[in-house]
């Protein structure tokens, strides 16, 4: 989905008595105190002498709230911004002869642009992590094929299990990035598009440091160590597959 097309899909939903504000890079949701004070139906200066008691008691705290200004019949006059929070912390001390019906509308109206805005966030991540699934899968044949030299390699220095390095190796780059809690056998596919990228970069760590060790006719325990080493860098930033 487009921005575009998210901002007409955001349009179309709205009630226009009640133009919520998008701001800044975290998508936090606002209403202006005109509007709120239209749907509950209270003087504006009212509303504004509620939030400035609210402010001054600490009730809305200075993240919930972005003070403004407007002009009208060529005066300039103020207005608060409310986030979500700041709004329903203030909601209950307005009243107003509308207090009912312009609760519930403001408050559908959070939700159902808090919906969208997740909505968006999902098909963003999900975009992401192809584009990370797709660049991930080169990474991830470079050192499947890597891992295969190295197999070649450790057979004839006189290793009988060379074989169980494709796990072995594997394992460690992935316990490198998560705890695997709970297992999975497809760890990838759980991975955020962060994670991924992450994961790229730990899977081309251990290729360098396999070819290094093999251009170095290094004996092949040693190189398998030092493949390990490498990625084990990245573990102190590891979490949970799936957080918590």
């Amino acid at each position: 989905m487009t921005d575009n097309k998210f901002s007409t899909d955001i349009k179309q939903q709205i009630n226009f008595t009640t133009n919520l504000i998008i701001r800044g890079s975290n998508n936090q949701i606002c209403a202006d105190t005109r509007d709120i004070a239209k749907e509950f139906g209270r003087e504006h200066k009212s509303v504004l002498r509620t939030i400035d008691d609210l402010i001054t008691d600490g009730i809305i705290s200075r993240h919930e709230f972005v003070p403004s200004n407007y002009v009208k019949r060529g005066k300039q006059y103020r207005c608060f911004q409310l986030n979500e929070a700041g709004f329903l912390k203030a909601m209950p001390f307005i009243g107003g002869k509308k207090s009912r019906q312009g609760q519930k509308r403001l408050v559908d109206e959070f939700l159902r642009l808090r919906k969208l805005l997740d909505q968006q966030a999902k098909e963003r991540e999900k975009l992401a992590c192809q584009v990370a699934r797709l660049s991930g899968k080169d990474s991830r044949a470079i050192l499947t094929d890597e891992i295969k030299k190295f197999v070649i390699y450790a057979k004839s220095q006189g290793s009988s299990n060379a074989e169980r390095y494709y796990g072995s190796i594997t394992n460690a780059v992935h316990n490198a990035l998560v705890i695997l809690e709970p297992k999975a056998t497809q760890v990838r596919e759980l991975l955020t598009a962060i994670q991924l990228s992450k994961l790229a970069t730990i899977e081309l760590s251990a290729v360098q440091a396999l070819t290094e060790g093999m251009s170095a006719e290094l004996h092949y325990k040693e190189i398998y160590q030092s493949a390990k080493s490498v990625v084990n860098v990245f573990a102190d930033t590891r979490e949970k597959l799936l957080g918590g």
